[in-house]
């Protein structure tokens, strides 16, 4: 089925479009719910997706966009809960150990080996990181003072380059007004069941300095997240940190915008952010009572994480009768530090026993940062109503990632001489480094330079019928270094390398405005992310400090004989057929998609058993299909109700040895990449007179499905199957707000998880043990009231 010709894959994804359509009107008339998709008051949004000012149901692709006052509506305060309310996106956070780490993905297309799969903007600076060391992970910025959140379902290789392969996910914020003076704020207070209070308090003003010429805007925004696990002594139960994983969130945003010329505004801004979280947000199952929302960690040290970045950028507009240019200019600085307790871990690998000796604790220290240049040039028309419409663009960035770990524990010696007999040293042969450390990363680092040429032009055929062809050429260079040292290491390793890649993006597409409330669409684009470098590993791996093999030895269980220098850029093709239409007067609007991408030449990691290092392949290839559909429609003048529904199918297409000696799998044809097939989000608002004011009740329900079937993880041929570990599970969350507006104010009352599910989010356990699993689970039910302004 991957090796149909273009035009069969695009036609048999047009042939789904009437079933979408008609689905999505059958859930309307049953009285479902709809995203919420339309301005504050049912005007459209005016989004940005193909670099120009475009409506929403105008643009050729499938864009999931949420301005500010849907946020409030649905009450969203992260982009957790933005990717909830959005089918085709997969988002989890916390790696049992670390609760800032997050994988966004989009339509199947999820890898947390080498770069990014999704891009992160903030306006139009990417931000996302690749996978480097054991600690990396991208950021996101909070949901507040944000003109808009944009997510291009399906890749974006023109307009967006590297980091787009999946999609994009943009997060805009509001520009100063040049004319009028705007207020914004927003407070809030919650409590949690079992667990802390939570609270927040933002305000945000813009205002003319000198009208029509000079305005200025500020915002700035504290929340505070209380925390429901307590740490505690797992030996005793005695609480050791009640609801230890809080998180506290600082945000200050400013931007100053001149109309220096009638034709020319220059907008200098800066994004602020600083996250603290406390502790992770996983559970040790045989401490905790799920039932009576007892949630306990016996870690030995709170799972610290520090994250702050600062966001500079400067932006020139110009605009001719006729033409566009657009510049900026950014640097994204980004600090990151983390302590990850591997007191369980460590007891696990050498003792074979994770409940580690009293007063054992041996705590991973990670940093990352990053520094990245960022330049944009893009000349563009400026008439809307011409046949021919185009943008041309440079890109220049200049990304320098490092990744710092340090693994201490003092106790391992003791360890050894318990449970082996010997020395640490006999068993090593080597001390711990400077007595403290098993191993140091000091330090890993990448620099990529990326120059991009790209352009995309769209050319009405006919009046209703418009042609749209781009393409993006980049040239890339990685260069990469790192320096490893440590008892469990061997010999230290010194190591670098690098990777030069040309990559070409093209898009093609066909979208036809058959009517003012009905647009079908087709696209093919290709999307990439760029390749990358293996650092040689240690000796207790197999190979030398040069990367040779060591004789008769193999990198672990698999049969690897040799691990790979590099790993090349991998690439998706992705075909998609949509509409977007309005019926019933224009009381219901309907967009659905459908799409098929083939992945190929995929970047995984191989995890070698047995000495704790990993690397990068290119490896099989997957097809993901599936299809799409938001709708809403205003049933009565007071009442809005609508939904959404997506459905997600990805899977490998290849059997794949992890070397020639291998006596299983690393991945097997037929295996699923694990993700909720179903996503169902349905909503519904009803507006009421109360006492003179405008009143409202709303509820929010979101249903992601469990996977059915083998996942890498669940299938015995591969040669990293953990059965212990289940695929996606189902979970259902359901919220209730209800609300008075009176000028200006909006103040609500609401619960989260009325339910108080508990679905798992994810499950896992130290490595050659299964004595006891971390969990993760949906925060408990969560009471709270809300006030927002705005001028």
């Amino acid at each position: 089925m991957t090796n149909k010709p273009l035009w069969w894959k695009l036609t048999s994804c047009t042939c789904l479009m009437p079933v979408a359509l008609s689905t999505s009107v059958a859930f309307a008339q049953g009285g479902a719910a709809a995203q919420d998709q339309a301005g504050g008051d049912g005007g459209e949004i005016i989004v940005t997706a193909t670099r120009q000012e475009v409506t929403l149901s105008k643009v050729p692709l499938s864009v999931a966009a949420f301005n500010q006052e849907t946020l409030d509506r649905q009450g969203s305060r992260s982009v957790d809960d933005i990717a909830r309310l959005t089918p085709g996106v997969t988002f989890s956070r916390g790696d049992a150990r670390n609760s800032g780490a997050a994988n966004i993905s989009i339509r199947g297309i999820s890898s947390t080996a080498g770069s990014a799969t999704t891009g992160i903007y903030i306006d139009d600076t990417p931000i996302q990181t690749r996978s480097l060391g054991y600690g990396s992970f991208s950021s996101f910025p909070a949901v507040f003072d944000l003109d808009r959140v944009e997510i291009l379902r399906g890749p974006q290789g023109t307009l967006f380059g590297a980091g787009s392969e999946g999609g994009t996910v943009r997060f805009l914020t509001p520009q100063p007004d040049l004319d009028d003076f705007k207020i914004y704020g927003r407070a809030e207070l919650a409590t949690t069941k079992s667990g802390a209070p939570s609270y927040e308090i933002g305000a945000a003003a813009s205002a003319p300095l000198v009208p029509g010429k000079l305005a200025a805007r500020v915002s700035a925004y504290y929340r505070r997240d209380g925390g429901y696990i307590d740490r505690v002594d797992y030996r005793t139960g005695d609480v050791l940190d009640k609801n230890s994983n809080s998180q506290g969130t600082v945000v200050f945003q400013g931007a100053i915008a001149w109309q220096a010329t009638e034709q020319l505004k220059i907008t200098p801004s800066v994004f602020f952010q600083r996250v603290n979280n406390d502790d992770g947000n996983a559970y040790w199952e045989n401490l905790s009572d799920r039932s009576d929302n007892d949630y306990r960690n016996g870690n030995a040290l709170a799972n610290t994480n520090h994250d702050r970045f600062i966001l500079p950028a400067l932006k020139l507009d110009w605009e001719g009768d006729k033409v566009a240019l657009i510049s900026n200019t950014s640097y994204f600085s980004r600090d990151q530090s983390s302590v990850s307790d591997y007191s369980s871990f460590e007891a696990s690998i050498w003792a074979g026993n994770p409940f580690f000796p009293p007063e054992m604790a041996a705590a991973s220290t990670f940093t990352n940062t990053q520094r990245n240049f960022t330049q944009e040039v893009r000349l563009q028309s400026a008439d809307p109503d011409s046949r021919l419409t185009w943008v041309v663009g440079g890109f220049y960035s200049h990304n320098r990632q490092e990744a710092i770990q340090y693994v201490e524990d003092t106790y391992l010696p003791t360890l050894i001489q318990q449970n082996i007999g010997i020395s640490f040293e006999q068993f090593f042969g080597q001390p711990l480094v400077d007595g403290r450390y098993t191993s140091v990363m000091d330090k890993a680092v990448t620099i990529e330079k990326q120059l991009a040429a790209f352009g995309q032009v769209d050319f009405a055929v006919t009046p209703k019928l418009k042609l749209t062809v781009g393409l993006r050429y980049a040239k890339a260079k990685l260069d990469a270094s790192a320096s490893f040292v440590g008892p469990v290491i061997g010999p230290p390793v010194n190591d670098q390398g690098g990777q030069k890649e040309k990559p070409l993006t093209p898009k093609f597409g066909l979208s036809y405005q058959a009517s003012e409330d009905t647009l079908v669409y087709a696209n093919a684009a290709k999307g990439y992310r760029i390749g990358g470098y293996n650092f040689a590993v240690g000796l207790p791996c197999g190979v030398s400090s040069t990367g040779t093999p060591v004789p008769g030895t193999e990198l672990g269980a698999l049969g690897l004989t040799n691990r790979p220098a590099f790993f090349d850029s991998d690439s998706v093709w992705s075909y998609e057929a949509g509409a977007k239409s309005k019926f019933l007067n224009r009381k219901l609007s309907v967009e659905a998609s459908a799409f098929w991408i083939d992945w190929k030449n995929i970047q995984q990691t191989v995890a070698l058993n047995g000495c704790g290092f990993n690397f990068t392949d290119n490896l099989g290839s997957a097809t993901s299909k599936g299809f799409d559909v938001q709708f809403q429609l205003a049933a009565t003048d007071n009442l809005t109700i609508g939904g959404s529904v997506g459905y997600t199918k990805a899977k490998f297409n290849d059997t794949v040895l992890a070397g020639p000696s291998a006596t299983r799998n690393l991945v097997t044809e037929g295996d699923l990449i694990d993700l909720h097939p179903w996503q169902v989000y349905l909503n519904a608002q009803y507006r009421f007179d109360l006492m003179g004011q405008q009143a409202y009740i709303r509820g929010d329900y979101q249903y992601l499905s469990a996977l059915k079937g083998e996942t890498v993880n669940l299938n015995p041929l591969n040669g990293t199957a953990d059965l212990t570990i289940p695929a996606q599970q189902e979970v259902n969350n359901l919220s209730l707000r209800a609300g008075l507006s009176f000028d200006g104010f909006d103040l609500s009352v609401f619960a989260n998880n009325v339910t108080n599910g508990s679905a798992t989010l994810a499950r896992s356990h130290d490595p050659g043990t299964t004595l006891f699993f971390r969990r993760v689970t949906q925060r408990p039910r969560t009471l709270g009231v809300t006030a927002t302004f705005r001028y």
